[in-house]
């Protein structure tokens, strides 16, 4: 075990016994924020565990066994592009405002400058895009797939959705 983990072990336990104590003697914010602190730091010390194991064994390629094979994974994310008018001349954030999120939503991918994008659309009008790094990943990792999407929140910060 590495200096860094024993160190954030160690944290984490003293934490989680003043947070034990603390209750029982009537302070429960007390030990309450000391066990949320002593949870972070084993997590940090575990996730430093689970980063060196990434970096040792290469990601696997996941590929469906067949052409009707589903692989579920889920993404959320913000799109981009939603400040651009559509080809028609349609705002992108007009067309967000009147939406209610529950309208049913596809993703259509493309090429642009020669790689890998992804434009959001509810029917035939695009609501932004797929950010372009997250689209050359997905591309690369299930190049034959169809995504499924579904809008998560609209908001004055942006329009998030789940792959």
């Amino acid at each position: 075990m590495g200096k860094r983990k024993m160190i954030f072990y160690g944290v984490a336990a003293l934490f989680a016994v003043s947070g034990v104590a603390a209750l029982p003697s009537g302070d429960i914010t007390g030990g309450v924020g000391c066990l949320v602190i002593a949870a972070v730091c084993a997590f940090a010390g575990a996730k430093g565990k689970a980063e060196q194991q990434a970096d040792e064994k290469p990601a696997p390629h996941v590929t469906p066994a067949s052409t009707n094979e589903r692989i579920a994974e889920t993404i959320r994310t913000k799109l981009v592009g939603v400040t651009y008018d559509n080809e028609d001349g349609e705002n992108r954030q007009d067309i967000l405002s009147s939406m209610t999120g529950n309208e049913e939503i596809e993703v259509e991918k493309y090429i642009f400058n020669g790689e890998p994008a992804a434009y959001v659309k509810c029917g035939n009008k695009v609501l932004g895009n797929l950010a372009a790094e997250l689209a050359k990943d997905l591309a690369g990792k299930y190049p034959d797939a169809r995504y499924t999407a579904e809008i998560l929140e609209i908001s004055g910060g942006g329009t998030h959705v789940r792959l």
